[in-house]
C-alpha cells in the first residue's frame, strides 16, 4: 500500500483522488513544497509525490513546475502541462481515468489560471469547490482527505450535497468579501507591481486568490507577504501574473527557485527567514518591474 504525499491545494487533492483509483493508497500526507525543499516531511519507498518538487527514495513522482525538474531517475512522469492531475491522467492511459476527463480538465484551468472575471466573481461547481481549499490551513487536513474521498467517485452532485463541502461553500462569499477589503488596505502599487503585505497586519483566511485582479486591472504582477502560519520565524511570499493582463514576461517560478522557492512560469511561492523578508521582497519586485 502507497501513502500519497502531496499539497492541500485543489490540483493536489484531485492527483491524490486519481492515483487512489490506479494504485493501492491508504493514507496522504500533506506538505508544502517549500517544506519538503527545506528537507521536511518523511519521505519512503512507499511514498508517491504528487504535485511537489522530487525528494530521492520516494516509489513514484508527478508534478508539473517548471522549477522542479531533475536529472535523477524516477518512477512517474513530469512535463511542464496545466496541472499535476493532468500528468497523472496522462500517464496512466490504459482507460481507467477516461471518467475523470472532465474534472482533469477544470482542473487544468484552475491550476493554470485560464478562467474568466464571471467565474471569478460567481464561481460554480468544482471551481467553487476549490476556493473552499487553502494549502496553508494545515489543521484542514480532516478536510482535504473528505473531498480526496468524494472526488474520486467523481460525482459533482453528491460532492455538493456533503454538509462540510456545502458550508464551506456557502461561507466563502463572506470571507471572500473580507479579504478582498484588506487587500484594499494593505496593498500599493509600485509601478506594475501590486504590492500587498499583510505582515503584524491581517492573519485571516484568503479568499479567491484572482481577486486582486479584478481590483487592481492595472497592474500585471502581483507580490504578496505575509507571516508565515505555522512558523513565526518565517515571512511566505508568492507572485503571479495578472491573469488578465498578460505583459509580465517574468518566470516566476525562476526566480522564486533562487530563494529556496518555486513553481510555474505565471505563479509561485517561497518563505524566507523574517530578518532577510524585506530584502528579499525588494529584489522580487524589482525583478518583476518593467516600462
Amino acid at each position: 500500500m502507497f501513502r500519497v504525499t502531496t499539497r492541500g491545494d485543489f490540483d493536489g487533492l484531485v492527483s491524490a483522488a486519481l492515483l487512489c483509483v490506479v494504485e493501492e493508497v491508504d493514507r496522504f500526507q500533506f506538505i508544502e513544497p517549500d517544506a519538503l525543499q527545506h528537507g521536511e516531511g518523511s519521505i519512503t519507498h512507499k511514498d508517491i509525490i504528487a504535485n511537489l518538487p522530487f525528494r530521492p527514495g520516494c516509489a513514484m513522482w508527478f508534478d508539473h513546475h517548471t522549477s522542479n525538474t531533475t536529472v535523477r531517475k524516477f518512477k512517474g512522469s513530469w512535463w511542464v502541462a496545466p496541472s499535476a492531475a493532468r500528468v497523472i491522467y496522462e500517464y496512466y492511459s490504459d482507460g481507467r481515468l477516461d471518467e475523470f476527463e472532465e474534472l482533469v480538465e477544470i482542473t487544468d484551468r484552475i491550476d493554470s489560471a485560464t478562467i474568466t472575471a464571471e467565474e471569478i466573481r460567481d464561481p460554480k461547481g468544482y471551481l467553487l469547490i476549490s476556493m473552499t481549499v487553502h494549502s496553508k490551513q494545515m489543521n484542514d487536513e480532516p478536510y482535504w482527505v473528505k473531498l480526496v474521498n468524494l472526488l474520486k467517485e467523481n460525482d459533482l452532485t453528491k460532492i455538493m450535497a456533503d454538509d462540510d463541502v456545502r458550508r464551506r461553500c456557502e461561507s466563502y462569499y463572506a470571507m471572500n468579501a473580507e479579504y478582498g477589503e484588506v487587500i484594499g488596505l494593505y496593498s500599493d502599487l509600485d509601478k506594475n507591481v501590486l504590492v500587498t503585505d499583510f505582515r503584524r497586519r491581517w492573519h485571516g483566511e484568503a479568499g479567491n486568490r484572482f481577486l486582486a485582479f479584478s481590483l487592481f486591472p492595472e497592474c500585471d504582477i502581483w507580490v504578496k507577504v505575509m507571516d508565515h502560519p505555522s512558523d513565526l520565524s518565517l515571512a511566505s511570499i508568492s507572485v503571479g501574473h495578472n491573469i488578465f493582463n498578460h505583459t509580465s514576461d517574468v518566470n516566476v517560478g525562476e526566480l522564486l527557485s533562487r530563494y529556496g522557492g518555486g513553481g510555474h512560469k505565471g505563479a509561485g511561492g517561497c518563505r524566507v527567514h523574517k530578518e532577510d523578508a524585506n530584502r528579499v521582497l525588494a529584489e522580487i519586485i524589482e525583478a518583476c518591474k518593467h516600462d
